[in-house]
């Protein structure tokens, strides 16, 4: 389902992202017509992300999603690694 392309050129402009750009967004699932409802400051900073590795790596949106998410899961998997550290650390050992 595609958004109101009336709708799209005023959320474009509002996020300061080209409509083109939000559309190919939409078609390769980095959001939803709902989400734009809702853009939130996280999702602006998912879609300049996006836009900023499609450009500097002359790729096409989808591969630029795909990036994004796969940086996001390792950062989150980084965050895990380093609580569970923490945790260990404090932990008394039998010795």
């Amino acid at each position: 389902m595609m958004a109101d392309p009336e709708r799209l050129r005023m959320l474009a402009a509002i996020m300061e992202i080209e409509p083109d750009f939000l559309e190919e967004c939409i078609r390769h699932g980095a959001l939803s017509p709902e989400d734009l409802a809702e853009s939130t400051p996280s999702q602006l900073a998912r879609l300049r992300r996006i836009r900023r590795i499609c450009r500097g790596l002359e790729i096409d949106v989808f591969a630029g999603c795909i990036i994004v998410d796969l940086v996001d899961r390792m950062d989150g998997l980084q965050r895990e690694l380093e609580r569970l550290r923490a945790i260990a650390e404090n932990e008394p050992t039998d010795l």
